[in-house]
């Protein structure tokens, strides 16, 4: 047994001393979770009548409930701050229900954890879990209204709900996977051997929180694309309407946007020696969507040409979120990416961005785009947010020494042209550990970042597709295979049009010769973590935002990016470069 495993199971152990004496059907775990304090009935969003408690649905047994430690207002929160956390838990059928090929009924002995997305604020399916032999868990993030940003609001009184923001952040993951060790053990009579983490988007956030704070209790973290320093986040989520407001009076329109980057991305594709229709590292191309203004040698067609205060939008865009002194925020979506630059704010009704400013403004009624605001307001908006949200919302911390600690393992991966989350807050986060771990070597021992040319948000996109992820990560726990290289491919598994290799950061794939449309013409190898790339991805320190200074903490040599702490104001051309 593994020091992972045996952690897993003592904590298991731990957390419910009372092993099951046996098995119970289906029907009878629902009546012992009708008895249990704290326990309550669930009902959907939108729905009248709550959930059975158990019910067996096709081939898996399944648990929906509330769980709630206090039935009024908690101690030391707002009235209005109640707890009400939505759990659902699927398993394959056990040996009483008629399961048959597991270690026990249809179940393989392990726990798949499964993350949510966006505002989350539903029940997913848990079918990815169950129907491959694992018990499957999800959270409704404790909840209800689905994307919706209000619950963490107290619209009466101004407030921000601390209670509902922890149980969002917090509380309902640990809920989660307590629960979900606890009813396998009553179930199959027997306690799980493995505890895994499987989330993507807001789902790769809650993995990072886990490990974070939960490490000791599970074997192996999945996390893709994760939507964590959430306030920086939903700022650069903001920036491109925001400057198409400015410096396009609006009329900048998807269309555009993305002609500009099918053309940045034939003007750099030959850049890492291959002609695919894909940027190795959007960070390497410097396009100028000037070259797509109307009547320019090459440029499209109307209407998806530009004006040359659009083609200043798209650069600016490109660039990312800077703020009144020139200095970055945060991380731009990049050449490549198609960001939203519709006026209609991105998620979560008039306050947009998954709800930062109606959180930063205490006001479920706040509508950050009426009047338009200009440039010279991004400032007070982003410190705001940090000021009033982040203390409550960012995940930030790279202290993962439990992790390390217990021997779990963590496989994290982000699409390079991610249109929702910036891939390079990612490659931040995965950097931040490296310095703080000794270094890229020693840290790829129990976690590895694998970045994903030409894949959109959590899949999608012109690039191949990230293959067998989940599996991966179960290899290197259950069996010490790291990975060295993840396949991706184009096409149906069975016949694929290409492959290639995702490669462990700072690694990367070159082409070694043959054909380009075959994974083993690529190597894994070099190093892309360059000066001219660090320097590149440094932002302003945290809550510091709007202040003249980058944050160069962690560096080799203080002086290493001296001449790259440009002055220019977030107004002007603008390139990445200009750092």
């Amino acid at each position: 047994m593994t020091t992972s495993t045996r952690i897993a199971v003592l904590s298991a152990a731990a957390l419910f001393p009372a092993a099951a004496a046996a098995q119970m059907s289906c029907a009878e775990l629902g009546t012992h979770l009708a008895t249990l304090q704290h326990v309550q009935p669930y009902v959907a969003p939108g729905a009248t009548t709550p959930l059975p408690f158990t019910q067996l649905v096709g081939t898996r047994c399944e648990a929906n409930f509330i769980y709630s430690s206090r039935g009024g207002p908690r101690h030391g929160y707002a009235v209005g701050q109640d707890q009400r956390i939505g759990l659902r838990v699927g398993f394959p059928l056990n040996s009483l229900d008629g399961g048959t090929g597991g270690v026990e009924g249809a179940w393989n002995g392990k726990v798949r954890n499964l993350g949510g997305g966006g505002l989350q604020g539903g029940l997913s399916q848990v079918t990815a879990a169950t129907n491959t032999g694992y018990v499957g868990s999800n959270t409704d993030s404790g909840h209800p209204s689905t994307d919706n940003p209000n619950f963490a609001v107290i619209q009466e009184t101004h407030e921000l709900n601390e209670g509902r923001l922890d149980d969002f952040l917090n509380e309902s993951l640990r809920q989660q996977y307590r629960w979900a060790l606890r009813l396998t053990n009553e179930y199959y009579g027997r306690r799980a051997s493995r505890n895994y983490w499987d989330g993507c988007s807001t789902g790769g956030r809650q993995g990072l929180a886990l490990a974070l704070r939960h490490a000791e209790h599970f074997d192996g973290f999945l996390t893709g694309a994760p939507a964590n320093f959430h306030t920086r986040l939903q700022v650069a989520t903001v920036w491109p309407t925001w400057v198409n407001q400015e410096l396009a009076a609006n009329t900048l329109t998807n269309q555009q946007m993305q002609a500009a980057n099918a053309a940045a991305i034939t003007a750099c594709d030959a850049d890492d020696g291959v002609v695919d229709s894909l940027i190795r590292d959007p960070r390497t191309c410097t396009f100028d969507a000037a070259a797509n203004v109307c009547g320019q040698p090459g440029a499209p067609a109307s209407p998806a040409c530009l004006t040359p205060e659009q083609a200043q939008a798209v650069n600016l865009i490109w660039d990312g979120p800077r703020n009144d002194h020139g200095k970055r925020i945060w991380f731009p979506f990049g050449r490549g990416a198609n960001a939203s630059v519709i006026s209609a704010p991105p998620f979560g009704g008039p306050c947009g961005s998954l709800g930062i400013f109606c959180w930063s403004h205490r006001d479920t009624t706040f509508n950050w785009t009426v009047p338009l605001q200009p440039l010279s307001n991004f400032d007070d908006e982003t410190q705001l947010a940090t000021r009033v949200v982040a203390p409550h919302s960012d995940i930030i911390s790279v202290d993962l020494d439990e992790a390390k600690r217990s021997g779990a393992k963590i496989l994290m991966w982000h699409g390079e042209t991610d249109q929702l989350i910036p891939w390079r807050q990612s490659l931040h986060y995965y950097r931040e550990a490296a310095q703080r771990y000794d270094g890229y070597d020693r840290l790829k021992r129990w976690f590895r970042f694998f970045p994903a040319p030409g894949v959109n948000h959590c899949g999608g996109g012109a690039g191949p597709q990230p293959q067998a992820l989940f599996d991966t990560m179960v290899n290197w726990v259950e069996n010490g295979v790291a990975p060295d290289r993840i396949l991706s491919l184009n096409g149906p598994a069975s016949a694929p049009t290409r492959t290639r290799p995702l490669c462990p950061y700072p690694k990367t794939a070159v082409y070694k010769g043959g054909d380009i449309n075959l994974e083993a013409s690529y190597a894994c190898e070099g190093n892309i973590e360059t000066r001219e790339n660090v320097c590149m991805d440094l932002v302003a320190k945290y809550q510091h935002e709007t202040r003249d200074r980058l944050d160069t903490r962690g560096l080799d040599h203080p002086n290493l990016c001296k001449e790259h702490h440009g002055h220019g104001h977030h107004h002007g051309h603008g390139h990445d470069h200009d750092d």
